[in-house]
């Protein structure tokens, strides 16, 4: 038996490290074709990048494993372990948009949803809006779906009225940006306010328009850019249905321009027709 013991871990150990091996081809090759938009350990905690390294392609039959769990845990309410597994799964698929979408997602949706302090809520969705920008956009720079994903955490969980502590979210927020915590690159702001118009940054809606503009570099199908014009449109929209109608022209101007880059849209089109009924 102690035999049969040694030999099992021997090629456990074995076959441990010749996925790693193999590994290492592969994420070159998807490198080669451009199928990642960074190299697999940039900016990546030591953790992490030996996770990545050295688990090859068991990472997926363990992320599926943990995604499972994680289901069940959903189902029993066991939300805070429930968000210790995400963290897990997050670290074994750190390359995949879809991962950091769901679980910012389900902070800000579903977890803040059992809290009744708005305090409580607020750190959750809080929490949403960090895990996108401080780490899923780290692990996976160029995303446009995790940008997309951002503007619509501002435009819809804190430029509506959806959450009945939206007014509290917003004053936090406000609050943030005015101290001077939220970072904002200076030329973004600029070319935004230079090509849209100047906004109140204290705003969701400024956010929204913010990280769905940051985006559309990234974008790389039609989809995706429409996408992200509409999550910008729409948060001047937004601010027009708020009383802001200096915006009104840069709304149109907007509008106009995604009409042009996507003719074949009738919805744009609609909305077009809407806003130059009120000029």
């Amino acid at each position: 038996m102690k035999t049969r013991l040694v030999i099992s871990v021997v090629l456990a150990a074995a076959l441990l490290a010749l996925a790693g091996a193999l590994n290492e081809r592969l994420l070159a090759l998807r490198a080669e074709r451009h199928l990642t938009q960074a190299p697999p350990t940039l900016n990546m905690p030591p953790a992490v990048a030996f996770t990545t390294v050295a688990l090859g392609g068991f990472r997926g039959i363990l992320a599926d494993v943990l995604w499972m769990r994680a289901g069940r845990l959903q189902d029993e309410g066991r939300i805070f372990e429930l968000v210790q597994l995400s963290d897990w799964i997050s670290k074994l698929q750190p390359r995949s948009a879809a991962v950091w979408a769901y679980h910012a997602w389900n902070m800000a949706y579903n977890v803040s949803a059992l809290m009744a302090d708005p305090a409580e809520k607020w750190r959750w969705v809080r929490n949403g809006i960090g895990l996108l920008r401080d780490e899923g956009m780290a692990f996976n720079p160029g995303s446009a779906r995790l940008h997309q994903e951002l503007a619509w955490l501002f435009l819809h969980k804190l430029g509506t009225d959806s959450d009945a502590a939206a007014d509290f979210y917003r004053a936090r927020w406000a609050a943030e940006v005015a101290a001077g915590a939220v970072p904002l690159d200076p030329d973004l702001v600029r070319k935004i306010e230079s090509e849209i118009a100047p906004l109140d940054w204290r705003t969701p809606q400024a956010q929204a328009i913010y990280w769905a503009v940051a985006g559309r570099p990234f974008a790389r199908t039609d989809f995706d850019d429409l996408a992200l014009r509409r999550m910008a449109y729409q948060a001047l929209l937004q601010r027009l249905a708020l009383g802001d109608r200096h915006l009104l022209e840069p709304a149109l101007a907007f509008v106009e321009e995604t009409r042009r880059r996507h003719p074949d849209v009738g919805a744009v089109q609609d909305v077009l027709q809407r806003l130059r009924e009120l000029e």
